[in-house]
């Protein structure tokens, strides 16, 4: 029997006499100190047949990536039990595919207070239920009541209060005779019963089904909601690991805040997406306005949700405001892409959830309500609705009233330090690096370069090189002479490195190169070890990530070639933004393969993504200073997205304030 419980937790000492009281060998397993690594072949070695453990380690467990998931021959593992919190079918579904088709899963619901109040039991190969797993039948000497505010018992299919009667209870709480009173009441002949606090209802089948706490379910607009049934909503959606829900005031009115782990194997949705999937089914009361995106939910030694661990959300004390028509407008159009009302002028767009993707539904609905064409670029100078009111206002009065964001893109203008300045990637608008931008507490401004001809006409430079001289002259229209402080995104970083080997040839002084999950492909690595006479290991030049491939789509010659001619006239005519951003991606692709890395002297930070692995062996080829290695666990794209980009920040955060 494995107790993958800490024996600290009623649950897990629990399993662990019970084990011990049938005869049984307990091999314990403390999540932790242990977390979930290993945590298969542990089974394996010791042959357990019973896992006992979280829907927390649950999940994590069955999160654990393909080449440390086994194959469908652990036979040994027959049952597993989950206590604690509420489990979704989902939950059980995930972990039978990762190996455990064979095994019977059980839900039991039990407390301190009442020890097992009952429990689900899913055979092998049977379906699992969609949303919230019900807790099932109560258990033999356990009566199970559904009671309204006073106490009064409710017809099956109502929701109320949940109470146990059982002369199997506690006799209450050592020391503590006003919390006893309030929830155990003495019947006689050893009976009592225990308001549980929970919320739940009894089934046509006859089976418990939980609601969330009493306290937890709040009126928004005048309707009953429950967190719970929100969170069951929220894990639904693709990609979705993990997630809390919590109710704050704003604005004296409450609000639904969901935090969210998502899966690193793909790129993290942002809020406003997953807010638009919710409203295809669900009313706009039940729609969470903030959601707070994180790597991991913080929970407490019982594996509980820790909420006096979670971060708090801004929230505004005094009712939205707008001023003009185009801020009332622009606003219209805000909450139909973010999903959200309430929006005041000040607020700003991607720290309500947008991204790149909403942001091109915002530039091309002001088109059709304005009839004037804003770059992404200009957005992302003008985040805000007041200054998007601000643009939109000038440009209908005088269309040639605006400063033109074709290269370079203003981030942040405040700040008293040396200005940042960071590549973008290939096919990425300016609007990528917004909400890294956002996140930054560092007191210079911030800008974004973008490829030439990327938002509004213009040749595209067809090489590194040639990019680099363009930043170059580019940067020195803000900051004539160095120390420079130089940061490239993805193709950015190649762009950066080079731009720091020209400014060094002409006399100037690079201050950091920071790279952002810059790739080296394997034969960029083999031909720099060449160069330095140098023979690389097998096994560390074939480390490179390959490029995802998508097996449903398949070129043909027409397609090749209408993306050639795409290319041909790049910078002359513009494209739909899916278009755009996929021509110069190829145009970026194509400036790689004929390039030929240079060696930078000025020290450089890579921070890499959680699935490049290149090393100090590859990286000192290139860098022939200082060199520093910071990881982020993210995939290429969620680097500079929520909920990882703060730990990117905080990393070129430190850099800055060293320069």
């Amino acid at each position: 029997m494995g107790n993958l419980l800490p024996v600290s937790f009623g649950a897990g000492i629990t399993a662990l006499i019970m084990g011990l009281m049938n005869g049984v060998t307990v091999f314990c397993w403390d999540p932790r100190v242990d977390g979930v690594s290993g945590i298969d072949d542990w089974l394996i070695e010791n042959s357990i047949t019973t896992a006992h453990c979280a829907p927390s380690f649950l999940r994590a467990w069955s999160s654990l990536e393909s080449d440390e998931a086994p194959d469908n021959s652990l036979g040994s593992l027959r049952v597993v039990v989950t206590y604690g919190e509420a489990v979704h079918g989902e939950d059980y579904a995930r972990h039978r595919s990762h190996g455990f088709a064979r095994a019977t899963y059980v839900n039991w619901l039990a407390t301190t207070e009442t020890g097992v109040v009952a429990y689900n039991a899913f055979p092998p190969h049977s379906e699992l239920p969609v949303g919230v797993v019900p807790a099932g039948r109560a258990r033999d000497g356990k009566d199970v009541q559904i009671v309204d505010v006073n106490g009064v018992p409710l017809p099956d299919g109502e929701i109320g209060e949940i109470q146990i009667v059982s002369s199997d209870l506690a006799d209450g709480y050592h020391g503590d005779p006003d919390r006893t009173a309030a929830r155990f009441t003495r019947l006689g002949d050893g009976v009592s019963i225990y308001r549980t606090g929970d919320r739940g209802r009894i089934d046509e089948r006859g089976e418990l089904q939980l609601r969330g706490r009493v306290d937890d379910a709040v009126k928004i607009r005048g309707y009953l909601v429950e967190p719970m049934e929100v969170e069951a909503h929220i894990r639904r959606i693709p990609g979705v690991a993990d997630v809390f829900v919590a109710v704050v005031l704003e604005n004296d009115r409450p609000e639904i805040v969901a935090y969210v782990v998502l899966t690193k194997a793909v790129m993290a949705r942002s809020g406003a997406e997953m807010r638009r999937e919710l409203a295809t089914y669900l009313p706009a009361w039940m729609l969470p306005r903030h959601f707070v995106l994180m790597p991991a939910l913080p929970r407490n030694e019982r594996g509980k949700v820790d909420r006096t661990a979670l971060p708090s959300v801004e929230v505004r004390s005094t009712p939205p405001t707008l001023a003009g028509p185009a801020e009332l407008w622009l606003s219209s159009i805000w909450e139909s892409i973010l999903g959200i009302d309430s929006i005041d002028r000040d607020d700003d767009f991607f720290e309500l959830g947008g991204d790149s993707l909403a942001s091109t539904e915002v530039v091309a609905k002001i088109h059709d309500m304005f009839r004037i064409r804003i770059t992404a670029a200009e957005f992302a100078a003008a985040s805000t609705v007041k200054d998007l009111a601000a643009l939109v206002d000038r440009c209908r009065i005088d269309p040639d009233d605006r400063v033109c964001h074709n290269t370079m893109v203003p981030l942040k203008l405040e700040g008293s330090g040396r200005p940042l300045f960071i590549m973008n990637g290939a096919g990425c608008p300016s609007t990528t690096l917004s909400t890294l931008s956002k996140a930054l507490h560092t007191d210079r401004p911030v800008y974004a370069l973008q490829p030439h001809g990327f938002e509004s006409r213009g040749l595209p430079d067809r090489s590194v090189k040639a990019s680099a001289r363009r930043f170059i002259f580019e940067i020195k229209k803000i900051q004539p002479t160095g120390p420079y402080l130089l940061a490239g995104y993805s193709y950015g970083g190649y762009v950066a490195l080079e731009m720091a080997s020209q400014l060094s040839e002409s006399g100037d002084t690079v201050e950091h190169v920071t790279v952002l999950d810059t790739r080296i492909s394997t034969e960029t690595a083999a031909r720099l070890a060449g160069r330095a006479g140098i023979s690389l290991d097998p096994s560390i030049v074939d480390l490179a990530p390959q490029p995802s491939t998508n097996t449903r789509w398949k070129p043909t010659r027409r397609t090749v070639a209408a993306m050639w001619i795409r290319t041909l006239f790049a910078g002359i005519l513009q494209y739909p933004p899916a278009t755009q951003w996929t021509v110069f991606l190829y145009i970026g692709g194509q400036a790689l393969r004929k390039h030929r890395m240079r060696t930078c002297a000025a020290p450089v930070t890579v921070i890499r993504g959680a699935t490049n692995n290149r090393g100090r062996e590859i990286w000192s080829l290139i860098a022939t200073g200082s060199l520093d290695f910071d990881d982020v666990d993210a995939c290429h794209e969620d680097v500079v997205r929520q909920p990882y980009v703060r730990k990117t920040a905080a990393i070129i955060d430190r850099i800055c304030d060293r320069a």
